[in-house]
């Protein structure tokens, strides 16, 4: 029974929802200017000082935070992730193991 009204419930909902979806006009959003344009229209320089008359063209960065770079950098993570595992795999120990560092002996203050 609960279950019943449940399902009659939530299908009503969403009845609703898509009536109302269907229902509401969509607005445009608006047209913003340029950020330059509204750079230039919210600030005011000191009297006496002009603005530039265009702005300078830089070339993107391809040093730093770039896509490209932090594609790359997730591509090489990957890759030495899935090789680890196929290293532990193959040699049947983990990587401490194979690095000579001693584990599952505790930490040496077990009573």
């Amino acid at each position: 029974m609960a279950a019943a009204a449940l399902s009659s419930s939530s299908s009503s909902l969403q009845r609703c929802s898509l009536a109302s979806r269907a229902s509401a006009p969509r607005r445009a959003a608006p047209a913003r200017a340029p950020l330059a344009a509204r750079a230039d229209a919210a600030i005011k320089p000191p009297q006496g000082v002009t603005l530039p008359p265009a702005q300078p063209s830089v070339p993107p960065s391809k040093f730093g935070f770039v896509e490209n770079a932090e594609r790359l950098n997730s591509r090489a993570a990957m890759i030495g992730f899935v090789s680890l595992l196929l290293l532990e795999l193959v040699a049947g120990k983990g990587i401490l193991n194979l690095l000579g560092v001693t584990v599952g002996q505790g930490l040496g203050f077990e009573f």
